[in-house]
């Protein structure tokens, strides 16, 4: 997540005390780990620049009167910015196609949305060659609803009506005219201050100001590859070459530029800039395709292959393939039909498009891979889009190895609901789960990483594939309480409910312990009501729960129907023909699939537990210091140690199965988003 940094004529760090306020961020803050233009390497040459090339491109830029664009829709349909995917950038450490740049840059401002439609390429050009076009429209993202709506009201005292406020609040977008002016800045200096729930999405705010800024784009635009090939000499931003950096960019020694090319680049971006502020698409289309061409021929050998940075543009520019849940949602109804009703033409239509979609995600996996030069499991996107790739590993070779079985299929749904659901989260929250390309932190430059996390990401999938087929167990066995007449029905339709709005408000009134970011439910009304819902919901699961047993006890046989799959399996089943298709019971059946799952999710957890130890006694000298991640993850695994061995003594074991196996999931879930996105600690970057 993006963090802030002030500074006042020198850097210097943010502190509760020390914050950069809002109506100076032009001149005072910028985002962490951006450098500031005057910063940004030195352009030079051997020669110097030809004086007379120097002057001419200057004068070019400076004394073009840009003519009024035609229509702006009309400019981004004509434009043509293809050839830009061959351009490379280096900048945050890494060197990077301007498709990647643009969109990380863009996320800042916009952050999931696109301003008036247009490409993040297009938006970034556009905001550096006229941002006056910008200032009076609502582009910069705000994260926090409640944050949001005051503004909005804010706003709405000083001078906006309220169909602009409503345009607003829908769209999550404000104008930076409007966030400057003294009634907002006042507002989110005050909200700077509450370090628990509003203070990042301040900072947020003030990066999006810094970022539209047409002099910070072009601060970050190093596109001019140092013609020595050396890889520690930082590459030059085109502004460079006409002096607009400052006196540490202006051209020196050093840098090796030959005359002749410098001259030509600083021509070619002049006459770029006032082709693009003049509206000319025919004149941007062909400069855009020379200054490709120019920069590509600086230095070939230190460039990055065109293939590499193609891949790179198309990965971003089709949303980092996550629409490949539509294919996995498309594999879940015949594989559901399979396990119902054992259709093998329904599991064939299932599983080929369950392996058409593992492929499609397997190739993304790879694409991420490739692109970035490290194995994709380093921040919270990739965990979860790996997490998911590897359930779908799991799930083909248990498929193979139980295809004579009656428990064929479960894997393959269960897998295909957890990689759906997990892209899904990535495909909708791209806000919250940014599929920008960054380096590695420094603390997970460690082999453990591969060892650690891909276990641990691993086993959590198997978790969620065990979880799936539990639920399809509590759903068989809540129909069969609604056969049992009108009192069963009544029962039948009252449970799921109690346990939806158990769940709900146990995460609302949770929230509320851990001091969650600004959640807006902190009103002694609505504290109220959340405690009332998770107090009644809990006593009628829990009145539940104590009906089953008296039933069990008097003889009653719902509950008794399902006498436990995994035991049933240890046994041979029913006349030791378990597997023999159509031979177990449904709740036999779902229950050995849980229990397999289940025991192996067991030995992965407890085997990434103790590898995180180990690489916590590596990385800080001991290996557990109770972390709330390290705590978490420890109490994930005393639930699942609770299920394996509950079954030694509970009478109905599926039941009881089921409803841990669920139970784990949710300790699971809240381990990996409430404590990665909330609570802090040393895995809050995980």
């Amino acid at each position: 997540m993006l963090r802030m940094t002030g500074a006042v004529e020198k850097p210097t760090a943010v502190t509760p005390n020390h914050r950069a306020p809002i109506g100076h961020v032009s001149q005072t803050v910028r985002p962490r780990g951006l450098k500031p233009a005057a910063r940004w390497g030195r352009l030079a040459s051997s020669g110097g620049l030809a004086a007379t090339g120097f002057v001419a491109a200057l004068a070019c830029l400076l004394l073009a009167a840009p003519a009024p664009a035609a229509t702006d829709a009309s400019l981004f349909s004509r434009v043509d910015l293809t050839p830009l995917d061959r351009v490379a950038v280096q900048n945050d450490g890494r060197i990077r196609s301007f498709t990647s740049h643009a969109l990380t840059n863009m996320r800042y401002v916009s952050g999931p949305r696109s301003i008036n439609g247009q490409s993040p390429e297009f938006t970034y050009l556009d905001l550096m060659f006229r941002p006056e076009r910008y200032r009076d429209e609502d582009i910069i993202y705000i994260k926090s609803k409640p944050l949001l709506q005051e503004i909005v009201t804010t706003l709405e005292g000083h001078g906006i009506d309220a169909e602009r406020g409503a345009k607003i609040l829908k769209t999550r977008l404000v104008a930076p005219s409007l966030l400057q002016r003294p009634a907002v800045t006042a507002l989110l200096d005050l909200r700077a201050t509450d370090l628990i729930r509003t203070a990042k999405f301040v900072d947020m705010i003030q990066s999006g100001l810094v970022v539209f800024r047409s002099d910070f784009l072009a601060g970050q635009l190093q596109i001019i590859p140092p013609p020595s090939g050396d890889r520690k000499t930082a590459w030059a931003t085109p502004d460079a070459l006409l002096g607009f950096g400052g006196p540490q960019s202006k051209p020196g020694e050093g840098f090796g530029l030959e005359d002749a090319t410098e001259n030509k680049l600083a021509q070619v971006w002049a006459a770029l800039g006032n082709a693009w502020r003049a509206g000319n698409a025919e004149q941007i289309n062909a400069k855009v395709a020379e200054l490709a061409d120019l920069l590509v021929a600086v230095s070939p050998d230190l460039y990055p292959s065109q293939r590499r940075l193609a891949m790179e543009s198309w990965y971003f520019r089709n949303g980092s393939m996550t629409w490949v849940w539509y294919l996995y949602l498309a594999s879940v109804i015949p594989l559901l039909m399979a396990v119902i009703y054992k259709w093998s033409g329904a599991r064939a239509v299932g599983l080929v498009i369950f392996t058409l979609a593992f492929l499609l995600q397997t190739a993304s996996i790879a694409i991420r891979w490739y692109v970035s030069g490290r194995w994709p499991n380093s921040n919270m996107f990739e965990a979860v889009t790996t997490s998911a790739w590897f359930g779908g590993v799991g799930a083909l070779v248990i498929e193979y190895l139980v295809r004579r079985t009656a428990v064929r299929n479960l894997f393959a749904l269960g897998s295909a609901v957890v990689s759906m659901a997990a892209l899904m989260a990535v495909h909708f929250l791209p806000a919250t789960l940014d599929s920008t390309l960054n380096n590695r932190m420094p603390a997970l430059h460690d082999i453990w990483l591969y060892i650690h996390t891909n276990v641990i990401i691993w086993s959590y999938a198997v978790i969620g594939l065990a979880a799936v087929t539990a639920l399809l167990y509590l759903a068989y066995r809540w129909i069969q309480i609604m056969r049992k007449g009108t009192i069963g029905v009544m029962r039948g339709l009252l449970l799921p409910v109690a346990v939806v709005a158990l769940n709900v408000s146990a995460g609302r009134v949770l929230m509320e312990i851990v001091g969650g970011p600004n959640w807006g439910y902190r009103e002694p009304t609505q504290q109220f009501l959340w405690f009332g819902v998770l107090g009644i919901s809990a006593g009628l699961v829990l009145f539940e729960a104590l009906e089953a047993r008296r039933r069990r006890l008097e003889g009653a046989t719902v509950e008794r129907a399902a006498s436990g799959g995994a035991d049933a399996l240890i046994r041979g089943g029913a006349g030791g023909s378990f597997l023999k298709p159509g031979a177990p019971t449904v709740a036999q059946v779902l229950d050995a699939g849980t229990m397999v799952s289940m025991e192996v999710a067991f030995i992965m957890l407890w085997s990434g537990v103790v590898m995180g130890a180990i690489w916590a006694d590596h990385a800080w000298g001991r290996p557990w210091g109770w972390d709330p991640k390290e705590t978490f993850a420890l109490n994930t695994f005393i639930i699942f140690l609770v299920l394996v061995h509950v079954r030694l003594k509970v009478k109905d074991k599926g039941l009881w199965t089921a409803a841990l196996a669920v139970v784990g999931f949710e300790v699971m879930m809240f381990n990996w988003i409430v404590i990665n996105f909330i609570v802090v600690g040393l895995h809050s970057y995980a």
